[in-house]
């Protein structure tokens, strides 16, 4: 998951049950309501950490999202292994999206649980056009957008080795057969309690989210965190798409869908209650950026300008990048609805200008 905090709208009250910036000891697993617990795994990169959920099925578990492949997640599912369940009980394995900390670990357990993964498609063909894509290509097609975006030559190298860096070895990655396909509205039997696949767009393609009615509780992955905001990007395969647009009407879904009680656990920070809230302050956060290129864009900008008006702070590569592609995504979202035109300058950079 990739993430860059937002700080326009005042931060609305949310209720943490379990203490705000609480969490349990990596590989000691939580009950936050009957049967469904907390697992905090860590993580080797920027966002240390993950939460995954175990839900009580049967005789059995479910578990929802994997971790990241690396061995410190490897070792506390280990841990879990050697203490609280055995890979022999495992059900299912059900994955929120195809990025790396969700989906990282879920072929190297479903071989170990001998069980199957469950995942959208939408998730899946996005993941196996990733994992099969031709290197040489890509790394063409990424110099290529880069360099239109209006970075300099000492950036794009940087830039593409970062986007190149999703490939992993064969024998890592999950198989179409291992997989059962699920969709909005599908209603998953874990425990005796149904639990509702309610579908996300914009931080990734078709992402999962389960909810129980029963218990007035979601297993929201990265669709609604208490204090940070999913990245919503525009990379290579996307270019001209705009997945800010389906990111707001995916908060709108999730704002009017679930009560304001509804218990909220998430995939990284703490579960919380207030998700009204917190979805209507994520889409006022997005207008709010959106209104700031609406000012800005006089004369034609490159999207590297646009990005210094909307982060004008220092970045390092990869936080760069995030909010180029962010950058990029608002700047479509205009295009989109025709506030704003995108032309070619001579050089081959897009340049942005109000209609």
């Amino acid at each position: 998951m990739n993430n860059l905090s937002t700080e326009f709208a005042p931060r609305p009250t949310l209720d943490y049950p379990f203490g705000k910036r609480w969490s349990p000891e990596h590989g000691d697993p939580f009950e936050v309501i009957d049967g469904v617990y907390w697992l905090r795994v860590p993580l080797p990169i920027a966002l240390d950490h993950i939460n995954l959920w175990i839900l009580r099925d049967g005789d059995g578990w479910t578990l929802v999202d994997s971790g990241y492949d690396a061995q410190i997640c490897k070792d506390v599912w280990e841990q879990v292994f050697d203490g609280f369940l055995t890979p022999s009980s495992v059900n299912k394995i059900i994955i929120t999206h195809f990025h790396p900390d969700h989906i990282g670990l879920a072929s190297w357990l479903a071989l170990r649980c001998q069980c199957p993964i469950l995942i959208s498609e939408g998730e899946y063909r996005h993941y196996e056009s990733i994992i099969k894509r031709d290197a040489d290509a890509f790394a063409s097609e990424a110099s290529a957008f880069v360099r239109e975006m209006g970075y300099a030559p000492d950036m794009v190298d940087k830039f593409v080795m970062f986007m190149a860096s999703g490939d992993k070895p064969k024998e890592s990655r999950v198989q179409e057969e291992m997989c059962q396909f699920i969709k909005e509205h599908d209603d998953i039997d874990i425990d005796g309690r149904t639990w509702t696949v309610i579908s996300g767009n914009g931080h990734s393609p078709e992402h999962s989210c389960l909810y129980n009615e029963e218990l007035d509780t979601m297993i929201a992955g990265d669709q609604s965190i208490a204090r940070i905001s999913s990245n919503v990007s525009v990379f290579p395969s996307n270019r001209h798409q705009d997945p800010l647009g389906d990111w707001l009407t995916s908060c709108e879904k999730l704002r009017d869908r679930l009560s304001p009680d509804t218990l909220m656990l998430p995939a990284h920070q703490e579960p919380f209650r207030g998700n009204t809230a917190r979805m209507q302050q994520m889409i006022d956060d997005h207008h709010a950026q959106l209104n700031r290129l609406r000012l800005a864009i006089g004369a034609p900008i490159s999207t590297v300008e646009a990005r210094a008006v909307l982060f004008d702070r220092e970045l390092n590569v990869i936080e760069t990048l995030l909010a180029t592609g962010e950058t990029l995504a608002h700047l479509n979202y205009l295009v989109h609805r025709k506030e704003i035109s995108m032309e070619y300058d001579y050089q081959g950079v897009a340049r942005y200008s109000a209609c």
